[in-house]
């Protein structure tokens, strides 16, 4: 019985700093908790499944693959690959790399070099929803009924709820630079964005997926994305890679 008790008491003795902090629970507010990963030379690693259709007929199919930087305030940089998931297609993928307001193409029409684009590709995603945004990512749950587009739970993890256009305007800087800043149409501002959101254990995003009508809405023209996230607080380290020349040559 003595023994037992020195043994507890030993345990117990033991300092907080030899807890690996790996092992420190995670802020229990998921927007808290995605701040916090914004650690420089780190990121995320996504996958996301794209489709446009018009009425029941698939009209286009992509999927994304790579990896998403952050450093201390939020998105440093992505690494994007996209290509056609339809079945038969074999167009060449695209590859999309931005760092601080450059962006670099490779691929695709393009061709082996990386280009240089003159638009800035300020999100990863083919969703509007930029969720590795805390803003965007606060918008979407029940605490952040300001926003007027916050949801419901659906479950443990599971939270599901409609936006809008608009209202990710309002809280999205991604969003805003895909517009260049301009505010969108009365039409396109009040477009719903139907969405389901799943969180892991560690309170961050495991999946999203959006579904939303593009306008006019006679055209019947609709938009599916499902976003799978993980390994978050992977090592990332994105370097602009050489441009190729006027003359053509292959670039690094």
């Amino acid at each position: 019985m003595k023994r037992w008790i020195i043994v507890a008491a030993t345990a117990l003795a033991v300092p907080t700093a030899a807890v690996p902090a790996a092992a420190k629970a995670a802020p229990a507010d998921p927007a808290a908790a995605l701040q916090a990963r914004f650690v420089a030379g780190h990121g995320v690693r996504i996958v996301e499944s794209g489709r446009t259709y018009s009425g029941r007929e698939l009209l286009s199919a992509q999927k994304r693959r790579g990896t998403v930087e952050f450093g201390p305030s939020g998105v440093a940089g992505h690494d994007v690959l996209s290509k056609s998931d339809l079945p038969g297609d074999d167009a060449t993928p695209l590859r999309t790399r931005t760092i601080g307001g450059d962006t670099y193409l490779s691929g695709g029409m393009i061709g082996r070099k990386w280009v240089r684009s003159s638009a800035r590709a300020a999100s990863p995603f083919f969703t509007p929803v930029m969720l590795l945004e805390p803003a965007t990512l606060k918008s979407l749950l029940p605490a952040g009924k300001k926003s007027g587009s916050a949801g419901k739970k659906a479950g443990p993890s599971t939270f599901k709820g409609t936006t809008t256009l608009g209202a990710l305007y309002r809280v999205s800087p991604s969003y805003r630079a895909s517009l260049g800043g301009k505010r969108p149409a009365a039409a396109v501002a009040a477009t719903k964005v139907s969405w389901r959101l799943w969180l892991g254990r560690d309170r961050l995003p495991a999946r999203l997926v959006t579904s939303w009508a593009v306008p006019p809405r006679d055209m019947r023209v609709t938009r599916v994305s499902d976003v799978r996230f993980s390994s978050w607080g992977t090592p990332v380290t994105l370097t602009a890679p050489t441009p190729a020349p006027a003359s053509g040559e292959a670039g690094s």
